[in-house]
């Protein structure tokens, strides 16, 4: 925002064309659009509100009409129901005689029967029997009582006497022992039994559940606001929506209704600031006349034309302010392309003086010449990459690893690396180099990748004089490939023989510059570009036809027979034997002199790379297999590394002969030799212990040493001497010498005992001792104690 913000300040003050007119216009032009929706807005909520609330009103009169008379014919059809039940044969006159005691089929029969009425009808809550004769009871639908007390049977008593055979009764109250609940009046349906006899002696009461009635009542109220409630013919409340007539809005609907003169009308009322839509209805109920009166808030029936009228005023009124804020972010965001290009190129290029007299388009115009002089020049660079570009997807392509893309893809591919290749043929030419162990002084070894490169580059600038369509593919290791393309209607044998002759060229020149040889080897052709991984597979097998004892030389794999390729020759088995032996008695000098005189019996008939490579590779399994035997585990001692891979990939005799050397004999001699100094190290110190032990025994000599560790004795001696500093004999004599003197200070032995314990006789023990200490061994004796 707050570069936004000085792009802006950056502008106004460079500014030289007024946009006063264009903002003008855009603004009067959005608040054009505005006011339609909010004028309409207007006229609907001030001057249609008033006859839509009008037909609101009459619509909710018609409803609360109907939904009356759905009232009334739901107490019309339990009058009627009910009516048609007092005529059952179970309620004649034989209940007066009834024995409750033996007939008790009968009692259950009215229950049962009681329990059917009670659920005929939703708004029944429950049935009873009242009988008066034999004795006064009242019947539920699971328990008959008798009514012992006088006010109960007084109040049976004085609805028996009503003048009617059916009618309303509501101040019903409960006085079953059975039934638990509430003591409250409730609205009952009494028909008296048995119907159209002269001398009724019962009735059957069915009690209305007042929650029911109650929602019934609610359905005059359809907005969840305001109140209905039902009068008596002689005003008295039956029941009410809100559960008694007893909230200040029923007493004051309850007024007006008595001002309006009890008659059935439609009026309106104002009660605390709101105003009721009232109206008032009579249901005639078994010869008496009911009355409704319900009341529903105006608000509540023209909310819905009212939310609809202000939302469009709030909406147009929100369009007009949005269309204000608009105007402005229009103004900026129409220019907004121009700023902010004007803006990216000052900062890019030089900050935008507003004492500079160009305008912004001749900035932009100059900014634009110099954009399409750098494109031309990434477009020259791109163009200076293609090359090398097509030569990495080609050499992925020729490696096998792009064998999921189809003949489109890959034609599509090398179109867009700069090859149109509509028409075209493909060949392969494999360019193998040999004679890089003949370089020494101008080339040292790692130099294989300098000499490829120069190499491939001499053969691309001779082979441009002569085609106008190849690449070439440098593999890095003394080889690289041409793919060269060629049209469609070229012959495949005109283009060999003339790139037989462009071949002796490359020969001349490689030789010449580099003294270097070659060997070619040329691909048949193909039009598809998919084959060009298998052509070269069959280019590089072809190589291994090659004569290593000639020079230059090209090889066509179509003209190649197993006869010419494959020489017979004589396998050296004497000198792989020489080589064997050589290498296991550790003469490395040898061993290589063999090796060469090895190589050039394998290539003495000019035979192909192919037989000298299996040649070499069975004489590094002999070797390999003579290490084993010896204890060498060739996998340690060459690091894991795969001997017949890198062999594999020699190509010169030479350089197969230093490979041997270095890569093979040296590391295993050097081994050998490390092994012998080991083991000749462990001997001596294994003697060294055995004389330690038994230099007592007069039969310890260094040919009974040498023979206990399977060695000769001068192999021992040399060994022992090479180790210690000192032979054989004088090591023993100096350890018996020395434990005799210990003898000698820390005994009371006698000398010829002395003697006698390291093995020596007493003269030749006496003569030895002064030999060696300078004193004969009593003299040592006094010597010692004397400095003790």
């Amino acid at each position: 925002m707050g570069e936004k913000t000085d792009g802006w300040k950056r502008f106004i003050r460079t500014e030289r064309y007024a946009r006063k007119f264009f903002r003008q216009s855009l603004i009067m032009f959005l608040l054009v659009t505005s006011i339609p929706g909010l004028f309409t807005g207007l006229i609907i909520y001030w001057a249609s509100t008033s006859q839509i609330e009008r037909e609101l009103q009459a619509l909710h009169e018609k409803q609360i009409m109907q939904r009356a008379e759905n009232i009334d014919d739901q107490l019309s059809y339990l009058e009627l129901m009910f009516s048609q039940w007092s005529f059952d044969a179970e309620f004649d006159d034989r209940l007066k005689y009834l024995d409750f005691v033996y007939d008790y089929e009968k009692v259950h029969a009215i229950y049962r029967k009681l329990l059917v009425m009670t659920g005929s009808h939703p708004l029944i809550d429950r049935v009873e029997l009242y009988l008066n004769s034999p004795r006064p009871l009242v019947f539920t639908k699971d328990i008959y009582t008798f009514v012992d007390e006088r006010a109960g049977a007084e109040r049976h008593a004085g609805l028996l006497q009503h003048k009617q055979l059916e009618f309303w009764h509501g101040s019903w109250r409960n006085d079953s022992r059975s039934q638990k609940g509430s003591d409250e009046p409730a609205l009952s349906l009494v028909n008296k039994v048995p119907r159209g006899s002269t001398e009724p002696f019962g009735y059957i009461v069915a009690l209305v559940n007042k929650e029911r009635l109650v929602n019934l009542l609610q359905t005059l109220t359809p907005y969840n606001e305001g109140s209905t409630f039902l009068l008596s013919e002689d005003g008295e409340p039956i029941v009410s929506s809100s559960g008694t007539v007893s909230s200040e809005l029923d007493h004051a609907l309850l007024e007006a209704y008595v001002r309006q003169g009890g008659e059935a009308a439609s009026f309106l009322l104002d009660y605390k600031q709101t105003t009721y839509s009232v109206s008032a209805g009579h249901f005639s109920r078994l010869g008496h006349e009911w009355t409704y009166v319900s009341a529903a808030p105006l608000t509540a029936i023209t909310a819905p034309v009212l939310l609809i009228s202000k939302l469009i005023v709030w909406i147009s009124a929100s369009g007009l302010a949005l269309a204000l804020i608009m105007s402005w972010l229009a103004s900026n965001r129409l220019y907004r392309p121009v700023a902010r290009l004007v803006g990216l190129l000052s900062k890019e290029r030089e900050p935008l003086d507003a004492a500079d007299n160009r305008d912004e388009f001749e900035l932009i115009q100059r900014n634009w010449q110099e954009v399409t002089s750098e494109r031309q020049l990434l477009s020259n660079r791109l163009e200076e990459h293609l090359p090398f570009m097509r030569e990495g997807f080609l050499l992925q392509l020729v490696q096998g690893y792009l064998y999921s893309l189809t003949e489109k893809e890959i034609r599509d591919r090398l179109r867009h690396y700069g090859w149109d290749t509509d028409g075209l043929q493909f060949s392969v030419v494999l360019v193998q180099l040999h004679g890089f162990s003949n370089l020494e002084g101008r080339f040292s070894v790692g130099d294989e990748d300098l000499v490829t490169f120069a190499s491939a580059n001499i053969v691309a600038e001779l082979t441009e004089q002569h085609l106008s369509r190849f690449q070439v593919l440098n593999f890095h290791d003394l080889s690289f490939g041409l793919l060269i393309a060629i049209p469609e209607r070229e012959s495949g044998s005109e283009f060999r023989a003339e790139l037989r002759q462009l071949c002796a060229e490359w020969f001349y020149a490689v030789a010449r510059v580099l003294k270097m040889q070659m060997t070619v080897s040329i691909s048949g052709t193909t039009e598809q570009a998919r084959h060009i991984p298998f052509l070269f597979d069959e280019t590089r097998q072809a190589l291994n036809y090659s004569d290593l004892k000639g020079s230059s030389q090209i090889i066509d794999p179509e003209r190649l027979s197993d006869s010419e390729a494959m020489h017979k020759f004589s396998y050296p088995f004497a000198l792989e034997k020489e080589i064997i032996h050589a290498v296991r008695i550790g003469s490395e000098e040898q061993a290589g002199a063999l090796i060469e005189r090895f190589l050039d019996t394998l290539t003495a008939g000019g035979p192909a790379k192919l037989v000298v490579q299996q040649g070499m590779m069975q004489l590094l399994a002999s070797l390999q297999h003579a290490m084993l035997h010896s204890g060498t585990n060739p996998l340690q001692l060459f690091a894991g590394m795969n001997l017949f891979e890198q062999l594999s990939g020699i190509h010169d005799p030479s350089d197969m002969k230093t490979w041997f050397r270095q890569k093979v004999i040296g590391p295993y001699v050097r081994e050998l030799i490390s092994r012998q100094d080991h083991h000749l190290k462990q001997m001596v110190e294994k003697t060294i212990i055995l004389l330690n032990e038994n230099y007592t025994s007069v039969d310890l000599s260094l040919e009974a040493c040498a023979d206990q560790f399977g060695t000769s004795a001068y192999t021992l001696s040399r060994a022992f001497k090479q180790i210690t500093g000192v032979n054989f004999i004088d090591y023993l004599t100096n350890l018996r010498i020395e434990k005799a003197k210990e003898l000698l200070r820390e005994t009371a032995m006698k000398i010829s005992d002395v003697a006698s314990k390291v093995s020596y006789q007493h003269t030749y023990f006496n003569r030895i001792f002064k030999k060696y200490e300078g004193v004969t061994p009593s003299q040592y004796r006094e010597m010692s104690r004397a400095r003790s």
